[in-house]
């Protein structure tokens, strides 16, 4: 067993319930959790907006409309950086003061990859159907089945390419992560609990 902090980390596609799933596994383990929180903190020590940094995770890198607003009017630089350099390295800050508190859940935000090396991470990824999610994220947002399926597809393809270009490994891919769960036919609490059984028996 790692002598390291040991910090345990979500991805998750949209829809899956993952943050709940993760809110749940730090409650049961009497842990920490991080995750508006950590762009809140992000926010504030880059001196970017709140709304900027929410979206950040979940706009993808390599999109030519978001490169187009972000160098409108101040030449996408930010206190003499790109402005993506200056979101990621406040989310990069933010990941470590979380994990430097003690033992805790953090969600999203290249977490497992930005604390590999000084921390014992427990990856986990979460996911479920397009169907399951579709239909998950239509009650939650009071929305169409449709707009639901085209909100996940963006919002995951999003999320992908946010991964994928800071982070060595695959976003979603299974040997990117130590544990990958379908949450479709577990409850969130079902779900949280066999994680903690996971680390619990985990060498």
């Amino acid at each position: 067993m790692s002598e390291k902090t040991r910090i345990i980390t979500i991805g998750r596609r949209f829809g899956s319930g993952g943050r709940l799933i993760g809110k749940a596994l730090a409650e049961k383990m009497g842990i920490g959790f991080f995750d508006k929180e950590l762009i809140t903190h992000a926010a504030k020590e880059s001196g970017l907006c709140d709304s900027f940094m929410e979206n950040f995770e979940e706009t993808p890198t390599s999109s030519l409309l978001y490169s187009l607003v972000m160098n409108a009017g101040n030449g996408g630089f930010f206190a003499g950086k790109p402005i993506e350099l200056v979101a990621y390295e406040a989310q990069v800050n933010a990941v470590k003061a979380a994990a430097q508190s003690g033992p805790c859940v953090i969600v999203g935000r290249c977490a497992d990859y930005i604390l590999k090396d000084d921390y014992d991470v427990v990856s986990i990824f979460i996911t479920a159907s397009p169907a399951y999610r579709a239909e998950y994220t239509a009650k939650r947002e009071n929305i169409s089945i449709k707009e639901a399926s085209q909100r996940i597809v963006k919002v995951d393809k999003a999320r992908a390419s946010y991964h994928n270009y800071y982070a060595e490994t695959k976003w979603g891919a299974s040997d990117s992560y130590e544990l990958c769960i379908n949450s479709e036919h577990l409850t969130v609490d079902a779900a949280a609990e066999l994680i903690k059984s996971y680390i619990e028996n985990r060498k």
